[in-house]
């Protein structure tokens, strides 16, 4: 679009008159876009607002029903949702509707297509991952072979995951296993390393005598875990005089690596529990920076790695 000029400047106007135009253009354009006026926006609001207020009990209740029908489908013996009263069916179909609603309301207002919304990866993100599993089981259900409808109906236990989204408690609890993890991957290699040599020399010391107990790696390996946490099944022990003496010098560094991750693990709550006694503390946002920190040391191993 141009206007003419009588003086010759034709060009110059041209340009500034389509300037001015193309940034009316953009502002009635942002005006006519801005979220709160859109009434998809709103209805999407109102129903996140409407489920936020009502989560939790629908939380408790679908949980609730769920252990209910589980155990009255064990003393008369159903075998799907179809063969329990009606109210148990029922009541999770309205519950799913309810969370599935939820799950695209929260999808709509986080859509840049729609109104400029300042990111799309709802699906793909945490609190998108929790919502999504929480519908799954109902949906799921609807395809699932029969004999396949329990192991589907026990995923309900999974919504409780949805707390998470409302209390700062639990998500400082979730930090401190996210930090204590991270920092505790390379005590984890070395701990694991220890473990798979002493089960390797168990194999071969008591293989020969014990073939039905030390019959495979895995037989082994078994052992050593159950013996070095001290739970002690009594389903496999040595009975060769060198396999036996192995097995009482191995249990002091197997034992002793158990309170080396159990200390780290401690250091990394006590470290999460001073952020928890403030409450300015906002715990996603430590989340974020504990992701940045785990960046940074990835890209410190890597340039360590490519140094001569």
């Amino acid at each position: 679009m141009a206007f003419l000029n009588p003086t010759g400047n034709s060009g110059l106007k041209m340009c500034h008159a389509d300037s001015f135009l193309l940034a009316i253009r953009c502002q009635i354009a942002g005006m006519l876009i801005v979220p709160e006026n859109l009434p998809n926006h709103k209805l999407a609001e109102k129903v996140i607002r409407f489920v936020d207020l009502i989560i939790k009990p629908l939380v408790v209740i679908s949980i609730g029903m769920f252990l209910l029908e589980l155990e009255m489908s064990l003393r008369h013996d159903w075998k799907s949702s179809l063969d329990a009263p009606r109210i148990f069916l029922w009541s999770e179909r309205c519950i799913a509707v309810i969370f599935t609603a939820e799950f695209f309301a929260r999808w709509w207002k986080h859509n840049p297509f729609s109104y400029r919304a300042p990111n799309n990866n709802y699906p793909f993100s945490t609190w998108g991952f929790i919502d999504f599993i929480a519908i799954v089981p109902f949906w799921a259900g609807m395809f699932a072979p029969v004999e396949y409808l329990g192991i589907v109906r026990s995923l309900r236990i999974l919504r409780s995951l949805k707390f998470f989204r409302y209390s700062r408690e639990l998500q400082l609890t979730a930090l401190k296993f996210y930090r204590a993890y991270h920092n505790m991957k390379g005590l984890f290699f070395s701990i694991g390393f220890l473990w798979l040599f002493f089960a390797v020399i168990c194999l071969e010391l008591e293989q020969e005598q014990q073939p039905e107990k030390f019959g495979s790696l895995f037989d082994a390996a078994w052992f050593t875990i159950i013996t070095g946490t001290t739970v002690g099944y009594g389903d496999a022990f040595p009975i060769t005089f060198y396999g036996r003496i192995f097995v009482a010098l191995m249990l002091i560094p197997i034992i002793g690596s158990i309170g080396v991750a159990i200390s780290a693990f401690t250091n990394a709550c006590d470290a999460v529990q001073a952020l928890e006694d403030d409450p300015s503390i906002d715990p996603i946002k430590e989340w974020q920076r504990e992701r940045e920190r785990i960046l940074e040391r990835k890209r410190a191993d890597r340039a360590y790695q490519m140094k001569d």
